[in-house]
């Protein structure tokens, strides 16, 4: 016990002998020496707000029907396997507001929920570069929607109802507009049988109404049907009688599912100021019904306000007069008409036409598209679509050409 308390007094002396020796080696303190302040310590501030962007101007509210603020020029293009921007030159050139496209929905799902957008991307892209307006035209079912394997209205419409909401919502805002069909009266178009009125407006119900979901802005087009007095369903049905069918079907509800009718004029070899019976053409050939006249488009407007349906805008999605001259020495079959009709007389009925639509039939017409820019440097000489044209074979313009572009010029209620 003794030994222990012993032993620890030992041990703190020699902890306090080490201690005295560290404090010996520290350099001494100088009296009165200076004293660091410390530093103030830094007051919390708030980080500064940052300036939010600028908030985009909201749309206004969708309407019903929809409609073009002004009349508006557009004109039908090819631009699929083309160069894009090349085409897309001349409609900048020549000052046309919105291009027509024609877009083959087989093409793209040849297998059910399976797309191809590739091209079609490329062309929607090659419109916003130029800042355009697109019209699409749908057209042709693939072969899995159809009762017979061909290319008319598919069996269910649903389908291309689910096709439609894909493509609105792939090109929300880059296509501004949607035609349901094209001649769908007419047999050549719907793998040979005329479908009847009402099967489709069941098919442009269902089709307006899905865009509609994903894209309220989008324009819906009834389909153009195609100007034809001949009544046979392995043929055509007259463009009045089933535009009347159409209205007629279902207590007419097919006013609640468009927003502009689209229309398709012939003028074959007549001016734009005749028709039949009152003021016909000054041929002996497609001279003796409405349907070879331009002016025809006022007895589709009729049928419109005969159904209540005149709130609603007209677009002649396609109107022109062929001439061979300056194309091929021979007219194709069936529009040996276009031999009547010289380059110039091509330029001056269009340019009628035009005036008329800006003019007289306002505030219903609104949008006029040339048939067509770009056919005859891709289509041989004997197909007929070559001599409608506004550009020749070699991508020369045409006087169409040149007048349309000094015409589009005259007006600057837009701009790209």
């Amino acid at each position: 016990m003794n030994d222990r308390r012993t032993t620890w007094f030992v041990a703190l002396a020699l902890l306090l002998a080490l201690s005295l020796l560290a404090s010996c080696g520290q350099p001494p303190s100088t009296p009165g020496g200076p004293t660091q302040t410390p530093l103030p310590l830094a007051s919390p501030t708030e980080a500064p707000t940052p300036t939010p962007p600028p908030t985009a101007t909201p749309l206004p509210d969708p309407t019903f029907p929809m409609k073009t603020p002004h009349f508006s020029f557009g004109v039908d293009v090819h631009l699929y396997y083309m160069d894009y921007d090349q085409v897309m030159g001349y409609v900048d050139d020549l000052g046309a507001e919105w291009v027509r496209q024609q877009v083959s929905w087989r093409d793209i799902e040849a297998a059910k929920g399976e797309y191809i957008w590739d091209e079609l991307d490329n062309v929607v892209a090659a419109v916003g570069r130029h800042n355009r307006k697109l019209l699409v035209s749908i057209v042709r079912s693939p072969a899995w929607a159809t009762e017979s394997g061909g290319y008319g209205m598919p069996a269910d419409p649903n389908d291309l109802g689910d096709f439609l909401a894909d493509m609105a919502t792939r090109y929300q805002g880059k296509i501004q507009a949607y035609e349901i069909w094209n001649e769908q009266n007419y047999a050549v178009e719907n793998d040979g049988y005329v479908q009847g009125a009402g099967r489709y407006v069941e098919l442009l119900k269902v089709a307006y109404t899905r865009i509609k979901q994903v894209d309220p802005y989008a324009i819906v087009l009834f389909g153009p049907l195609t100007p034809t007095g001949w009544d046979d369903p392995a043929v055509s049905i007259p463009d009045i009688k089933y535009l009347n069918a159409a209205y007629a079907y279902n207590g007419g509800e097919v006013r609640n599912y468009f927003d502009v009718l689209a229309v398709h004029v012939a003028g074959t070899h007549n001016p734009p100021d005749t028709l039949w019976p009152e003021k016909p053409g000054p041929y002996p050939n497609w001279l003796d019904h409405p349907t070879h006249y331009f002016r025809h488009v006022e007895n589709i407007r009729a049928v419109m306000e005969a159904h209540g349906d005149g709130d609603k805008q007209i677009w002649v999605t396609e109107f022109g007069w062929a001439s061979i001259e300056g194309i091929t020495d021979t007219p194709a079959k069936g529009y040996e008409y276009a031999a009547d009709n010289t380059a110039q007389q091509q330029a001056d009925y269009i340019i009628e036409a035009l005036e008329m639509g800006r003019t007289i039939y306002q505030p219903w017409m609104g949008a006029m598209f040339i048939w067509n820019l770009n056919f005859a440097p891709i289509t041989p000489p004997s197909d007929e679509k070559a001599a409608f044209g506004l550009l020749n074979a070699a991508w020369e313009p045409r006087p169409a050409y040149n007048a349309v572009k000094a015409y589009i010029a005259q007006y600057t209620q837009w701009k790209p």
